[in-house]
């Protein structure tokens, strides 16, 4: 009996401390730009999109993040951001030489994070800093992080007066996995130091680092204006490894079509530009099946004005609008009547979360919170340990009765 009752306390204490880890595996759900401001308070959280999110009129803090954030397919649509990070993390450049770094993006540090599932349609990092900064459209950094399935469109610019810089179209530093991307972008980025030489990186998957980047098709509008050192690809600016770290790379599957539009000022010239990767100082990885052919190398030697995808004074552009429809975004484009450079913007769509409103006279009872607290994912585990514990009680009874009442038999009898 008494080992019977330990096996029910053992039972007991393994249910209590599964219920918080089976309760930590559902995903906290987002479907307001309110709720994507809370993943700030909670950076480690497992995050899972339930519809489309208009970010039209509001600019984003990048978030430092160590979860898993998790699109299910739906879109973060017209997300402005104009920041960067308040914690740094070290860079290095061609020379191995290190830096205290500021990132921006939607996530600012990705470590041991997951970004799955998710697009970001008509996303605008705009960042001016004079100090050395990494700008990239989905993380600014990361590290041992994994972006899967994803997709973007828009546009990552970076001003800046500083030793080390650099633009990405889905990451700007780091390493880990870019697996089964989308990136069409336009990236910008301006040196107006003309005095100091700088490390300048820019590619359409990531700028500096040595990241895995696998069967993602790249379309990039680069301009790079840099009184310094350029490097630049279709793919990525820079591979390098960190001094005294060991590691085998894949650049595999890729295709990159578009150009990168540059100037080097400097006489002692580098001007790496190439249509998958600018520079390639650790040859520790593999690079098979890319197809870099609709990719043009485009460098001028004018270096009295600085290089933009729109170069014209007037600024005057026509306006043509596409509706959404059910299985796809509507958007804005706007083509300059000077020159014919377009670009879209003011995505929208039909599966954004609406308000409701009460009727007449009705009061609407407050939604339960999300995550954790939400007792529709709870209450079939709090069930099931009730059914469990039901069962072991039951089965300790009808034991012990059995032990009481067994047959003895009688002695002393002839």
């Amino acid at each position: 009996m008494k080992r019977l009752v330990s096996f029910i306390l053992a039972s007991i204490l393994l249910l209590a401390f599964a219920v918080p880890a089976l309760a930590e595996e559902s995903a906290i759900e987002i479907e307001t730009f309110e709720d994507l401001l809370a993943i700030a308070d909670n950076p480690t959280g497992n995050y899972i999109l339930v519809n489309d999110i208009d970010c039209a009129g509001e600019y984003w803090t990048p978030v430092d993040f160590s979860g898993t954030f998790d699109g299910d397919g739906f879109a973060i649509m017209n997300l402005k951001v104009d920041s960067v990070t308040a914690d740094t993390r070290i860079t290095i450049d061609g020379n191995w030489k290190q830096y205290d770094t500021y990132f921006s993006g939607f996530f600012g540090i990705l470590e041991k994070a997951t970004v799955k599932n998710v697009s970001f349609l008509g996303i605008d990092v705009d960042v001016t800093y004079d100090d050395n900064t990494y700008v990239g459209t989905i993380a600014g950094f990361i590290a041992d992080s994994k972006i899967e399935n994803c997709k973007v469109e828009g546009k990552a610019s970076l001003t800046t007066a500083c030793k080390s810089f650099g633009v990405g179209g889905i990451i700007g530093y780091g390493w880990g996995q870019v697996d089964n991307c989308v990136a069409d972008v336009t990236l910008v980025n301006v040196d107006t130091d003309k005095v100091n030489r700088d490390e300048q990186f820019m590619g359409g998957a990531y700028a500096n680092g040595y990241p895995d980047i696998t069967n993602c098709t790249i379309n990039i509008a680069g301009y790079t204006s840099d009184h310094g050192y350029v490097h630049d690809g279709g793919i990525g600016g820079m591979y390098i490894l960190p001094g005294g770290v060991k590691y085998s790379g894949h650049v595999d599957n890729n295709k990159v079509t578009g150009f990168i539009n540059f100037f080097e000022d400097n006489k002692d010239r580098r001007a790496y530009c190439v249509g998958d990767i600018g520079e390639i100082m650790s040859w520790t990885l593999t690079k098979n099946g890319n197809d870099i052919t609709g990719f043009e190398r485009r460098e001028t030697k004018d270096y009295s004005k600085d290089l933009y995808p729109d170069m014209c004074a007037t600024k005057d552009y026509d306006k043509q609008v596409t509706e959404p429809t059910e299985g796809s975004y509507g958007y804005a484009t706007y083509t300059c009547k000077e020159c014919g450079y377009s670009y879209k913007a003011d995505y929208t769509s039909l599966n954004v979360y609406v308000e409701p409103e009460p009727a007449t006279g009705e009061v609407l009872e407050p939604e339960p919170a999300k995550g954790l607290a939400d007792n529709t994912r709870i209450l079939p585990i709090i069930i099931m340990i009730a059914v469990v514990l039901v069962g072991l009680i039951v089965v300790a009874i009808v034991l012990n009765k059995r032990k009481k009442t067994r047959y003895v038999p009688q002695r002393g009898r002839k």
